[in-house]
């Protein structure tokens, strides 16, 4: 029995992280071929680009390996795109999937379970808080759905907190590996978002100064440092001068840098920073228009959050404003400093979605562990049933939205036509897409070379329509794939006379003529 205690006295952290972790792998993983129930269409744009980049090195606009592949009027950010082009060739051997598309989310989502327990156990020196950490990265709402949700700014948040957590080894080491390891991976940040280029500037101009004012870093490390984000960004930095100097394309490391989507610079200015800032902070708490990224009942990380968040920002300025004061360094600071960072540029850049400002869910867990703690310190002795009430609590929650989400499934119009190629005959295949080709491309990839076409794609048997509403030409050697809400073309097929037949599928309509 003696060693059976000393074993769990020993072990027990272990465990309980592992379980956490099975627990956040699963709801992660778990259907991950079905949810969520829509491609979003960056998703499908992304699937696709990476496809053709691992086919025939172009995106899908036929640009020769491009640093910033095109997507519509902008681009997307180049490591989620590459990432899946390398899976692609290799995982799934020339193949893409929905599977495929979200692993590298699915495997940022679990390094940051790790990296964000590691911070707060380092910051907090207690093993308790880190189980509690880990405890909400597993279960709450943004980090299960972000993970499911393959957008290439969705990798600003994993590889941002593990610069964060670097320089939080540094400011307790101040060991020269850990601040060149963290310069290294704030210049891999720049890779994974466009906001970036604003974000990291920022935050590391404002870190810089309070670091050296608290005299926790010399004046040559912090070069030492700019020189490490500098020279693993190069090929980011070279990117944003073409943008802002207009210069011509430039071939680097085999990339192609030109100023794909220079005209969204104009987005930033100072006009609506201070709405642009209640907007975000409000999205970010509770949610925004895509259900992809939070839903209105369960919000980012729960109701239940919000108070905690509130008061451990509180705490963390207070902390901030009283080591400026004794010009003495706190960690706090350090998330701080991000998140104002971040809503900085949320301010200039403007953003009506939550997945934009995913670098300020790192904060948010920060803020949360931190009000935890003051309301535990404030409590003394009540701190335990305090705790053990909160987590059931958020247990709770976690069941009731594991239920909702889990169980909301539909079937995608790739089954629609794949039923339509098994079973009938036909010329021309109209597919409800409203005009996005890159939803049936993401399903059937072909090669970019034989898809400019915007309106209509041949494989040298069918025709595919891309668009279908009240103009659509009705004809008896067609099939239909038909959005349910489609009322336009509906109408048009009831006016045409014509009798049809029709299969049904939750959020589909497969109408052809006999």
């Amino acid at each position: 029995m003696k060693d059976l205690k000393s074993l769990v006295k020993k072990y027990w952290y272990s465990a309980a992280i592992l379980l956490l972790f099975l627990i956040a792998v699963f709801l992660r993983v778990y259907r991950l071929e079905s949810l969520p129930d829509v491609l979003h269409i960056d998703e499908a744009g992304l699937g696709y680009n990476a496809w053709c980049l691992a086919h025939y090195g172009t995106d899908r606009y036929l640009n020769v390996r491009p640093f910033y592949p095109q997507n519509f009027y902008g681009g997307q950010s180049p490591l989620y795109t590459y990432l899946l082009a390398l899976l692609i060739r290799t995982v799934g051997q020339g193949n893409l999937s929905l599977t495929l598309l979200k692993i590298p989310a699915v495997l940022a989502s679990l390094l940051l379970f790790f990296v964000g327990t590691k911070s707060i156990r380092l910051v907090f020196d207690d093993q308790k808080w880190s189980i509690a950490a880990a405890f909400l990265l597993a279960v709450c709402p943004y980090y299960i759905m972000s993970a499911r949700f393959a957008l290439d700014c969705n990798l600003m948040l994993c590889c941002s907190a593990v610069a964060l957590l670097f320089l939080i080894r540094f400011t307790q080491t101040k060991t020269l590996r850990n601040l060149i390891l963290s310069g290294v991976f704030f210049g891999i940040t720049m890779y994974s978002y466009a906001l970036s280029y604003f974000l990291i500037p920022i935050f590391l101009i404002c870190i810089s100064l309070y670091l050296l004012y608290t005299k926790e870093i010399s004046f040559r490390r912090v070069l030492l440092w700019a020189a490490c984000v500098c020279i693993t960004a190069l090929p980011v930095i070279l990117f944003v001068c073409s943008l802002l100097f207009h210069w011509e394309t430039i071939h680097f490391l085999g990339l192609t840098i030109s100023p794909i989507a220079s005209e969204r610079m104009s987005d930033v200015g100072v006009t609506s920073f201070w709405e642009n800032i209640k907007d975000i902070i409000k999205i970010t708490l509770t949610c925004g228009s895509y259900r992809l990224d939070a839903v209105p009942k369960f919000y980012t990380l729960y109701p239940l959050s919000i108070p905690f968040i509130v008061l451990g920002f509180i705490g963390a300025v207070y902390s901030f404003l009283v080591s400026l004061y004794k010009r003495t360094f706190q960690a706090d600071s350090i998330y701080l400093l991000f998140f104002l960072s971040g809503l900085i540029t949320i301010g200039l850049s403007g953003s009506g979605y939550v997945y934009r400002a995913n670098s300020f869910f790192i904060c948010y867990l920060f803020f949360l562990i931190k009000g935890l703690f003051l309301c535990c310190r404030f409590l003394s002795s009540y701190h335990t049933g305090f705790m053990l009430l909160l987590s059931a609590g958020y247990l709770l929650w976690c069941i009731s939205f594991c239920s909702f989400y889990f169980r909301v499934y539909t079937i995608s119009f790739r089954e629609c036509v794949d039923d339509v190629n098994l079973n009938l005959d036909y010329a021309d295949l109209y597919v409800d897409l409203v005009n996005m080709k890159e939803f049936f491309f993401f399903y059937y990839p072909a090669s970019p070379y034989d898809t400019q076409d915007e309106e209509t794609f041949t494989d040298g048997i069918h025709t595919y329509h891309f668009l279908t509403d009240y103009s659509t030409k009705i004809s008896p050697s067609s099939v239909y794939v038909v959005y349910k809400k489609n009322n336009e073309f509906l109408q048009n097929l009831s006016e045409s006379g014509l009798a049809y037949q029709t299969w049904e599928y939750p959020y589909y309509y497969v109408i052809y003529f006999e």
